[in-house]
């Protein structure tokens, strides 16, 4: 209920929504909000502490409402993230056999195959690149991230048709290309949609599915190919056309995220909505997430208790916000290296996205199948073990959510940097020294090791800390360059990684591994617990460095700056409580 004493903790907030919305009704609400705030207070306070009661002016969104549907339909895309970079992996050979790159009914491992699946594989990545690009251009970004989705389902569909029915190597390359568009849109919109749309109180537990399906996406990958019958079968009447099913699949998830997206849950993110000025339609939203009757015209007939209070309130801190960032002129990622405050988050963001696929984890899932042949798994039980440590990388997905905000971000990273490491120092040392009817054995649970320990470190970590770790204003375009280094760095391990055995596999991988723990080491600060604003590396006392953000060297005042300029000056500031309309 402090959040309603405007006299003495709000009044900064107050301010900006002066700014934000000059001569709205809601500030002929705030008389109302007060007798709301102080004149049930005491007996307010006597029911919360009396034994098994509830507050009922808490705010609580229904397990199962308007926004759990439309993070479910958004975790479509974050499943077809998870598909998208191994369902090759089960039926590259068989693509092989089909088309007779290698002249033989049976081998499907020749240079030619190498070069074309290598190709196949990795140009999935440079169309990722390209999406994550256009995710930051203000015709993408002015749109949303509904819109952004609805968009990537376009590329995913095409993209699968052109799969399925494709009759060479030049429709499977471009089917890549078109799916790998709508990869680098979806895996920027689709955790954006999750935590704008989700009410604040289950934001975390609601973001943390990203990653989940993410996990099951590959898993799915992996199960769709086990009716296939074994590679070294050669070309059988299933295997023939199975794998048109395979790269066909991506056309369902996307036609289904389109359909829900548009008809089932058609909304749009409250935050969204403000930044539109669309407050009517952003309010209907805001009610509807928290299981609230809509709201009618007049603002101060629906201030009835304290839940439509706080509603009304969250709404305007909306609204101040958007203004507030409408107000900041668009910052360059050539311009914020220039920067001596910037400089140092950015050249380390683009370090933590080039090493997390460094490592070659997205090249060890694409070609596990072969690697796992190698080691000495029979060919029957190749799909089977890539299945296994699928699994074992959803379970350590569920884990790794409990222990984000316990253990820190730092720690993870460092910790699953170094297993990794100890990972691939392993397979390089030991396998080759143990008992031929081990190494198989030894081989899989040293990739599943591996597997996991990306995913609780650098898998579950890295884009989290990296929107932690950027200013409001550079905090879009520094993400989308994050994302085009990302998916660049991949494409050239997953091209790589064809030409690699698995002992040069683990030798490179490995050291990438291990000199990456010594750059997160000297580099990487640990952010839990602190303000998106005031970070360890851009913190808010040493702003005035900036030659970008710094009061007066913008150009133009934001609310925030001319709301200090106000404060200063000792009778502005007491005009502003009679004065906000």
């Amino acid at each position: 209920l402090a959040v309603f004493s405007l006299e003495t903790k709000c009044t900064e907030k107050l301010y900006l929504r002066k700014v934000a919305r000059p001569g709205t009704a809601f500030f002929l609400a705030l008389p109302t909000l007060r007798q709301l705030s102080r004149a049930p207070a005491a007996q307010m306070q006597a029911d919360a502490d009396a034994p098994g009661s509830t507050n009922k002016d808490d705010l609580e969104a229904p397990s199962y409402g308007i926004a759990t549907q439309a993070v479910y339909a958004g975790v479509i895309g974050s499943f077809l993230y998870g598909y998208m970079l191994c369902y090759l992996n089960s039926c590259m050979d068989f693509i092989t056999l089909y088309f007779d790159w290698c002249n033989s009914a049976v081998n499907a491992d020749c240079m030619a195959s190498r070069i074309n699946g290598g190709l196949i594989n990795a140009i999935l990545y440079l169309g990722a690149a390209a999406g994550a690009l256009m995710v930051g251009r203000p015709f993408m970004s002015e749109k949303g991230s509904r819109y952004q989705l609805l968009v990537s389902d376009g590329f995913f569909l095409a993209g699968g048709l052109l799969g399925a029915g494709a009759i060479g190597f030049n429709c499977l390359l471009l089917s890549r290309v078109l799916s790998g568009v709508g990869l680098g849109i979806s895996a920027i919109a689709a955790p954006l949609y999750i935590a704008e749309v989700a009410p604040v109180e289950r934001r975390g537990y609601h973001s943390a599915k990203h990653g989940l399906y993410i996990a099951v996406g590959l898993l799915a990958a992996e199960l769709v190919g086990l009716p296939q019958d074994p590679p070294g079968s050669g070309l059988t009447a299933l295997n023939s056309w199975y794998w048109r099913v395979i790269l066909g699949l991506p056309m369902v998830m996307a036609g289904l995220q389109f359909v829900l997206l548009n008809f089932d849950v058609p909304i749009d993110p409250a935050s969204f909505l403000v930044r539109q000025g669309k407050m009517s339609e952003a309010r209907t939203m805001l009610y509807r997430t928290y299981g609230l009757p809509s709201p009618g015209s007049a603002l101060t007939v629906r201030l009835q208790n304290v839940q439509v209070a706080k509603l009304e309130l969250r709404l305007q801190d909306l609204a101040a916000a958007a203004t507030e960032a409408n107000s900041i002129r668009r910052i360059t990622i050539v311009e914020a290296l220039r920067d001596p405050y910037l400089r140092c988050s950015i050249i380390v963001g683009f370090f933590l996205a080039s090493y997390q696929q460094l490592t070659g984890i997205n090249a060890l899932m694409a070609y596990s199948n072969g690697l796992f042949a190698q080691a000495g798994i029979p060919a029957n039980f190749l799909t089977l073990a890539s299945v296994g440590m699928c699994v074992a990388n959803v379970m350590v997905s569920v884990l790794s959510t409990k222990l984000v905000d316990n253990w820190g971000r730092r720690t993870l990273l460092l910790w699953g940097g170094i297993a990794q490491t100890l990972a691939m120092a392993a397979m390089v040392y030991l396998v080759r020294f143990m008992p031929v009817s081990l190494q198989g054995l030894s081989a899989f649970g040293f990739f599943s090791l591996f597997v996991v320990s990306w995913n609780y470190g650098l898998g579950a970590i890295t884009w989290l800390w990296l929107s932690e770790i950027y200013p409001m204003e550079i905090r879009g375009p520094a993400l989308s360059a994050c994302g085009v280094i990302k998916w660049l760095s991949c494409f050239v391990v997953v091209l790589g990684a064809r030409f690699l055995n698995l002992h040069s596999s683990c030798v490179v991988f490995g050291t990438v591994s291990g000199v990456g723990c010594i750059g997160m080491w000297l580099w990487v600060l640990e952010t839990k617990g602190c303000d998106m604003e005031d970070s360890p590396m851009t913190p808010r006392s040493e702003r005035s460095n900036s030659i970008l953000l710094a009061p007066g060297n913008s150009g133009t005042d934001s609310p925030r700056t001319e709301y200090e300029q106000m404060t200063n000056n000792e009778e502005s500031r007491s005009k502003m409580y009679v004065q906000v309309d």
